[in-house]
């Protein structure tokens, strides 16, 4: 099920969303006229964890500080409901290959780590080095088929998005739109 879709900029939630636990209580909680804070902070679960959101480029320790400079405002903290929302989007959007992704992600976010945090001058207890530079760039050299593998699972994963996408209108997806 598509909880959400983009248009014009903009994120139109499928009424389909708002009868999940976390979704519905941010919509019925939220009083104004419009429901203009209950589409931004269930906005804000989409930029927080849908596959296709513009945030998913950054780390998921940085992504929530981005968003929430960006487009919740500073001060904005996540309730109770908001967690179990993002819980629940989770839980609904991911596939094998997605839960694969993620950690994947996650251990290429702690690769980069390693690569930002070797210093040549340190050394062990008997004072040889901790980091070689031929270890390094052996390790360097390996960089370039992880980012290819991490390239090809995500290529996978949005052919997956876009087949179990749902079509407009009520329909369904032919044969050979698959």
């Amino acid at each position: 099920m598509a909880l959400f879709d983009i248009k014009n900029g903009n994120i139109i939630l499928n009424p389909d969303s708002l009868v999940l636990p976390g979704f519905r209580e941010i919509w019925k909680k939220d009083k104004t006229k419009g429901k203009e804070k209950a589409t931004k902070e269930i906005s804000y679960v989409f930029f927080m964890c849908d596959y296709n959101s513009p945030y998913a480029v950054y780390p998921n320790n940085k992504r929530k500080e981005v968003i929430i400079k960006d487009y919740m405002g500073e001060g904005w903290k996540e309730t109770e409901d908001i967690k179990v929302a993002i819980k629940r989007y989770m839980d609904f959007q991911e596939t094998h290959t997605m839960r694969l992704m993620r950690a994947a992600k996650g251990a290429s976010d702690k690769l980069a780590g390693y690569f930002e945090n070797i210093d040549f001058l340190k050394v062990d207890d008997n004072g040889k080095p901790i980091y070689t530079a031929k270890d390094v760039a052996v390790n360097l050299e390996k960089v370039g088929s992880i980012v290819e593998s991490l390239e090809k699972l995500e290529t996978r994963i949005k052919k997956e998005v876009k087949t179990n996408s749902r079509v407009r209108g009520g329909g369904e997806i032919g044969m050979f739109e698959r």
